[in-house]
């Protein structure tokens, strides 16, 4: 995911790292001069972010919140790196994707018109578990292309960039 976030230029871009885990992504965008905001469903995750942010001489914002549920206004450039893994129940938030995988993502497909701005990106880490063009066939608002692609064990990790279509009518 980090190796996609290289291609997108953050500078003085709003950037939303939601689902931020460790923080990395949000991190490397604030040094490259963004104005970022870190969410998580854990509020541990949130505020050892926040800190590190701190301790690298730059700052985020820390917000708890389930997807975008408490994250108001629109975003230039939104990273998710969400659950992915099948899984029959959701015993790990932080790998449990549910069925197929796609439960999250999914969620935050439906509700990323309302959060991206109008020229900006979203990038999205899926897995070849999820088969990802049935999830972005259900988009059509959004252009879809794959930044990066890396093989590992028994999957292939792709990191989708989705920016809105502007050959659509209005």
């Amino acid at each position: 995911m980090l190796d996609g976030a290289r291609e997108i230029d953050a500078e003085g871009k709003r950037v939303l790292d939601l689902g931020t885990g460790s923080g990395i992504l949000g991190l490397y965008c604030a040094l490259r001069g963004a104005r970022v905001t870190v969410s998580d469903l854990d509020e541990q995750a949130v505020q050892f972010a926040t800190e590190a942010g701190k301790r690298l001489g730059v700052e985020l914002q820390g917000v708890t919140s389930d997807l975008f549920t408490n994250l108001p206004g629109k975003f230039e450039l939104i990273l998710f790196n969400p659950p992915y893994l099948p899984s029959d129940c959701l015993k790990d938030r932080t790998v449990d994707g549910g069925p197929n995988g796609i439960a999250v993502i999914k969620r935050f497909l439906e509700d990323l018109p309302k959060h991206v701005s109008k020229d900006g990106a979203a990038l999205l880490l899926v897995s070849s578990l999820n088969n990802p063009a049935s999830l972005t066939a259900t988009h059509p608002e959004f252009e879809f292309s794959t930044l990066i692609t890396r093989r590992l064990f028994f999957e292939e990790l792709q990191v989708l960039c989705a920016r809105f279509r502007h050959d659509l009518p209005s």
